[in-house]
């Protein structure tokens, strides 16, 4: 068993860095999530690999077992190409037929995400007006959440590649955690509103913790009809967050 600890500036970089330096695949490891990350520290992340189970080591072993059988008479050889000839066109036609949707491949990829993540989580999915929203429910979900969604957009991101590369690119892909995403617009909304209020009285701006794009959007457009404050948005990403100015009268 071989294991290798990643240090990222988010637990998504993390993974993907672990990955490549093991150069296996998403399903060959046991992840584990040591440190979220947060202001001023990197996301830290163990992966654990037993040696020898990879796809590329398979695929060799594979290949050197073909390599012994084709030792056969070329009589037998011929006579099998030509019976794999006939069989291959329809059992094309039939994987087309029958290609996997893509709420359940997204559903089998997060089962196995969260077995390697040791959690125990429901996974059910709904369509929405421009996708397909995922959401796991259970008692000890919460880990899948972070701090603020990093880890839920982080999860959120690898679904998104993952189905992308089986060749779904019809819609958007949104992962949740317990209804999470609509509980954090509210609060954030709420926040917003009160904070906008108290740069007004102060008549000084007040600048907002750092937040993903998705999060700075929700207040951009919270405040934007809120008489007597404008919003931007300053600093570099990931710590890039938001300002509430109050309008000269």
């Amino acid at each position: 068993m071989k294991t290798i600890q990643i240090t990222a500036k988010n637990v998504q970089k993390a993974i993907e860095q672990g990955l490549k330096e093991l150069g296996v695949s998403q399903e060959e490891v046991d992840i584990k999530i040591l440190d979220e990350g947060g202001l001023f520290r990197k996301a830290k992340i163990e992966l654990c690999y037993e040696e020898g189970n990879s796809a590329k080591e398979k695929s060799e072993k594979k290949a050197e077992d073909k390599d012994k059988k084709e030792e056969s008479k070329v009589e037998k050889k011929e006579e099998k190409s030509k019976e794999k000839a006939e069989k291959k066109k329809p059992i094309e036609q039939e994987k087309t037929d029958n290609k996997e949707s893509i709420e359940s491949a997204g559903k089998d990829f997060l089962n196995k995400l969260l077995e390697k993540m040791r959690v125990q989580a429901e996974i059910d999915f709904a369509k929405t007006e421009d996708g397909v929203l995922f959401n796991a429910s259970g008692d000890k979900v919460s880990a899948l959440i972070g701090r603020h969604g990093e880890t839920l957009n982080a999860i959120q991101e690898l679904l998104l590649n993952v189905l992308k590369n089986k060749g779904y690119k019809e819609g958007r892909v949104y992962f949740d955690v317990e209804n999470y995403k609509n509980r954090r617009e509210i609060a954030l909304v709420e926040m917003a509103e009160k904070m906008a209020s108290k740069a007004i009285k102060l008549n000084k701006p007040v600048r907002l913790e750092r937040m993903s794009a998705y999060e700075r959007k929700i207040i951009h457009t919270a405040l934007q009809n809120f008489e007597g404050v404008t919003t931007q948005s300053e600093g570099v990403e990931p710590n890039r967050h938001l300002v509430i100015i109050p309008e000269e009268k």
